[in-house]
């Protein structure tokens, strides 16, 4: 493995622990050497720790375009992560030329490479803001995205999905008084039921599958055990059709985690099935990471039971 490989795999370990060696390692990373599929998780990741973290989107979108620079033909997911950093860290014509490139590349649609340039900026932004903020600013990112799916950009259906996914995966994680504001309710909603949709028609059926675990986690987040539930039967049944390899037994973990979440208050018996279905998988993990990250939602579930009670 290249040294640029190592320390992408380096920072991409310690970005969310140690913020300020992962900024370190990505300084240090040639672009021109690093693997190019690696390439967009490195251009995330730009934005991801010099933006969102640091607030260093000047810093960010210079980084961006070096990344551009060392490939020829950078596919929509660079092109999408330099647009944002053009729009946050470079001035209005700059941000306006990127999103132009990511249009060509999009067959020519200029409004929907605005739009999902908008929702992923949206999805960088809101974790420094207060609830009142992040919701309106969700909000407005997501105002007119419906026309994508009666007048889809098929070319930026995953775009779409990811920016829709990564924006109501941070406002599902807020603290839970948070939730409570009207807005980012209505936002985290709309966000999930989007990237859902977006899913639906530019994802296998993983990503279909995550996508309905997206919608029972957010269900769960706003209280909602009937639609939480429905979404997570709804992922349970694709795994059960799709995964006879038994290779997403995390995904199934955590499904079985949310279901149970659900039936709280409703089915009891259903309930304790379904988490003792999770604990069972749980139980085979020897990685640390994994039956921390259980652990964490466990945790975050029963702050919700509690919220409820």
């Amino acid at each position: 493995m290249a040294r640029a490989d190592e320390q992408l795999d380096e920072a991409d370990a310690c970005h969310d622990d140690d913020p300020p060696r992962g900024a370190a390692l990505l300084r240090e990373i040639d672009a021109a050497a690093l693997d190019a599929g690696r390439r967009p998780r490195l251009a995330f990741l730009l934005n991801h720790v010099f933006g969102e973290k640091f607030g260093l989107w000047p810093e960010a979108f210079e980084r961006q375009q070096l990344l551009m620079a060392v490939d020829p033909q950078p596919g929509v997911e660079l092109l999408r992560h330099a647009a944002v950093a053009a729009l946050l860290g470079g001035s209005a014509q700059q941000a306006e030329a990127a999103v132009a490139r990511l249009a060509a590349a999009a067959d020519g649609r200029t409004d929907a490479a605005r739009a999902v340039v908008a929702i992923a900026a949206a999805g960088f932004t809101a974790p420094q803001l207060d609830a009142a903020a992040a919701g309106a600013a969700a909000l407005n990112a997501l105002e007119g995205v419906e026309r994508f799916h009666s007048d889809p950009a098929p070319a930026l259906d995953s775009a779409f999905g990811r920016a829709t996914n990564n924006l109501a995966s941070h406002l599902a994680e807020r603290p839970i008084a948070d939730l409570a504001d009207r807005g980012l309710a209505c936002a985290l909603r709309e966000a999930a039921a989007h990237a859902q949709r977006f899913w639906q028609r530019a994802g296998q059926w993983v990503q279909h599958e995550r996508a309905h675990y997206l919608r029972a986690l957010a269900a769960n987040a706003l209280g909602d055990g009937a639609l939480a539930a429905a979404e997570a039967r709804a992922g349970l049944a694709l795994l059960d059709a799709h995964d006879t390899a038994h290779e997403e037994t995390v995904d199934r973990a955590f499904l079985e985690q949310e279901l149970a979440q659900a039936l709280q208050s409703v089915d009891e018996a259903g309930a304790a099935a379904a988490a003792a279905r999770a604990q069972a998988i749980v139980a085979g993990w020897s990685d640390e990471g994994l039956r921390r990250w259980f652990a964490d939602r466990e945790a975050r579930n029963e702050a919700l039971r509690a919220r409820n009670a």
